[in-house]
């Protein structure tokens, strides 16, 4: 969903969490659009997601999907370029990017 400026929020949570588990989450988004976190967590996440790039090529229907996303948006970057343009993510893009964020759609599977 790279290109469709959605971000998507999953937790694991048993029914009687709802309420405190969205409280929370509306929580997190918060302290993000305040600068509420530190430069070691944006380090540790920009692992994460680049260790998620590096996995691109190992199926074929994830290096498909990451390709056809390209060709639909007409931006084309090579996994390379991608993990470095991760690197190079600041606070203050973070904190631009969480003030725009709105919570549009809640799933919540149950029994």
């Amino acid at each position: 969903m790279r290109y469709k400026s959605n971000i998507y929020i999953t937790a694991g949570i048993e029914i009687e969490n709802f309420n405190k588990t969205i409280e929370i989450i509306k929580k997190q988004i918060e302290d993000m659009k305040n600068g509420d976190f530190t430069e070691e967590q944006i380090e540790n996440e920009k692992k994460g997601i680049i260790s998620q790039i590096n996995t691109i090529d190992d199926e074929q229907d994830t290096e498909i999907i990451y390709f056809l996303g390209q060709e639909i948006t007409n931006i084309h970057e090579g996994i390379e370029e991608y993990k470095e343009n991760i690197k190079k993510v600041t606070k203050e893009q973070i904190q631009n990017i969480a003030s725009k964020v709105k919570i549009n759609t809640i799933y919540f599977l149950r029994n």
